[in-house]
Order: C-alpha cells, then sequence, then structure tokens
C-alpha cells in the first residue's frame, strides 16, 4: 500500500510520533547489549572475561554506542532518526564482530545474534530502503565476525543460509506490520476527518471552525488584515417547507461546493447551523472581501434543485487589533442582521452605523 508522497511523509512521521518513546528507550540498549555479548562469549571459550575487558576496541564501541544513542533521543524527524537507527545497529553489530575471538566453536554459537538483530529491529521502520539497508549490513557485520574469528567453512555455509531465510522473514515482518500500520493510519485519518468536517457539505463543523479560527487570531500582529464573512440563504425554510429536506440538503450541497472553490491561502470556511456558513479571509480587507464575494453570491442565486432556488446575504467585518474571534463574529452578524433587514440578497460591511 502506497500513498502519495506528501502523505507518505505524513505517515512515516506520524508512525514515528507513535514509537519514538519507545525507541528512545531502546537505543539505550545498545551499549548494554555489547557488553553482554562480550560476557557470554567468555562464558562459552576458555579465554577469560579479563582479555576483553583489556581490549581497547570494546571501550571505542561502548562510547560511540552511547554517543549515537544520546544523539538519537534527541530527534524529532522520522527520517533522521531512522538513519541513526541503521547506524546505531550497524556500529553495534560491527562492535560485537570485532569483539570475537577464533576458537571452540563459539562464533558459531553466537551469530544467531547477527541474524536476529535484524528480524527484531524490521517492524520499526517505515521504509523498504530503510529495512534493506538495516538487513544487508546487519548480515555483512555477521561476515566480518566470522572472517575475525577465523571460521570454517561449515560455519560459513550455516551461516550464509541463516542469513537468506533471515531477511526473507524480516522483509515479510516489515510488509506485514506496516500493512497494518498503514490501515491504521488511514482509519485515524478518516475518524479525524470526520470530526473536523460537517458531514452534509464537506465544510468545517462549527466546532472545528472556531478552534481553528481562534489559533488563527492568536497569530495575527499589527498591520495584517482578515476578513470575517457570514453568509445566510435567504428564505431557507421556505425551501424546505415547499421541496422537502432532501431539495433543501441538495441545495447547501450545491452551495457549499462554490464556496469551498474559495479554500487555500490559509481560509477557513466552515457551517455554523442550518442554512449558515462562515467565513475567515486572511490577508483581505472589508472591500476586497466584498468584492470576492460578489461573484459568489450571484453564483449562488443561479442554483437551482428541481425548480427550487435561493439568494444569499452577507455580513463582513474586518479584524481589528486585540479582537477576539467572538468579537470579531458579532460584529459579521450584525452587518448579516442589517442586509437581511434591508431586503436580503445583498453584502453589507460592518461600520458603526450597522452597529447602531
Amino acid at each position: 500500500m502506497e500513498f502519495p508522497r506528501d502523505r507518505e511523509a505524513a505517515y512515516v512521521q506520524r508512525m514515528f510520533g507513535w514509537q519514538r518513546q519507545r525507541l528512545r528507550r531502546l537505543v539505550l540498549l545498545a551499549p548494554v547489549l555489547l557488553f553482554l555479548f562480550v560476557a557470554l562469549q567468555a562464558l562459552l571459550m576458555p579465554a577469560p572475561l579479563s582479555d576483553w575487558l583489556h581490549d581497547p576496541l570494546l571501550y571505542v564501541g561502548l562510547v560511540v554506542l552511547t554517543a549515537v544513542a544520546l544523539w538519537m533521543r534527541t530527534l524529532h524527524d522520522a527520517n533522521l532518526f531512522a538513519a541513526g537507527g541503521v547506524a546505531l545497529q550497524t556500529l553495534f553489530l560491527v562492535s560485537c564482530a570485532m569483539s570475537t575471538r577464533p576458537g571452540h566453536g563459539g562464533v558459531g554459537l553466537l551469530l544467531p545474534m547477527f541474524v536476529a538483530t535484524p528480524l527484531v529491529t524490521a517492524p520499526f521502520w517505515a521504509r523498504n530502503s530503510t529495512v534493506m539497508m538495516a538487513i544487508l549490513l546487519g548480515y555483512l557485520s555477521g561476515a566480518l565476525a566470522l572472517w575475525h574469528a577465523h571460521a570454517g567453512s561449515t560455519v560459513w555455509l550455516a551461516y550464509g543460509v541463516q542469513a537468506l531465510g533471515g531477511g526473507i522473514v524480516a522483509m515479510a515482518m516489515h510488509a506485514t506490520v506496516d500493512h497494518a500500520r498503514r490501515n491504521y493510519f488511514l482509519a485515524e485519518e478518516e475518524l479525524a476527518e470526520r470530526a473536523r468536517l460537517d458531514a452534509l457539505t464537506s465544510t468545517l463543523n462549527r466546532r472545528h471552525f472556531i478552534e481553528t479560527g481562534e489559533l488563527m487570531l492568536s497569530h495575527m500582529r499589527l498591520g495584517q488584515h482578515l476578513a470575517a464573512c457570514f453568509i445566510d440563504l435567504d428564505h431557507f425554510k421556505r425551501v424546505n417547507d415547499q421541496g422537502g429536506h432532501r431539495i433543501g440538503d441538495q441545495l447547501l450541497v450545491a452551495v457549499a461546493r462554490r464556496l469551498l472553490e474559495l479554500e487555500g491561502h490559509g481560509r477557513l470556511i466552515g457551517r455554523l447551523g442550518g442554512e449558515e456558513f462562515a467565513m475567515l479571509l486572511p490577508g483581505l480587507r472589508m472591500a476586497e472581501a466584498e468584492q470576492l464575494l460578489q461573484s459568489v453570491c450571484a453564483d449562488i442565486g443561479e442554483i437551482a434543485v428541481e425548480g427550487h432556488a435561493c439568494t444569499a446575504s452577507v455580513g463582513i467585518a474586518e479584524w481589528q487589533p486585540g479582537e477576539t474571534l467572538s468579537d470579531l463574529l458579532h460584529r459579521a452578524d450584525l452587518a448579516l442582521l442589517n442586509a437581511k433587514r434591508n431586503g436580503r440578497n445583498r453584502i453589507v460591511q460592518w461600520s458603526e452605523d450597522v452597529a447602531a
């Protein structure tokens, strides 16, 4: 299951967000596991643990792994964390490989660790290329361990068979887990979309319009412009009474479709209830907003559903520095009421006279 590029990026970042806390803890295990790997070799082979503890490469590996793990804990970008993860895994396995010793077949008993590490980490990655790179570098590290331990041909053959099977299983595990995660991502997006949009018109619902509008106004600065518009369909109750709610719903959908053509440039378009829509138009003053809506209102007047039609009245107010969304919409609502009282099918800008 592949997503478009922008959606793929959102999925990868979301998946990283789901796992980030767990991964931040797991990366700290790398230096600990390296020390345990050395201790296990000491148990399996006649050389005492002190031989490994006197090897400076062990301490270099521990320091490097700890530094990379601590750096990864600070990352917030999914792709950078994935690259760091592959690097950390490879450094860990190379450190293990360089700590191996020849003799008594000890390396043959330790090889499953080189096969298992890519299997364990494969489900954590979001991209196929990352998984394949992690598997390839992991098994090359195992080959380095065999070379360093002077392994015989039988051990090489056994490792090759295990690595081939492990690579196939790791990719299959990744594909299975990734498919399930992508379906969950789609379901989560659909639920979020349903919670955000009005079910009938696909414009923002009242709650999301208000929340997003308040956030928008919190970022407004002196010298910036924003126009708020209330749009109400004239005599819409008559359409419902004469044609039924099915006709009314179809008319609302057609009007919303025309309003949604104005989307972009950070504009918000929502249905606040019944036949009433609201818009926030950042970057526009009242006169510019009126000019934009004149053609929209003309188009709304030409929409007909089975012979039923209506016009639109509009009230416009311009944001004033320090003003809340509630106050801004209230002034736009007053302008809309003025349009209704003065014959409907018109656009009215808020002014002190309108307020009076």
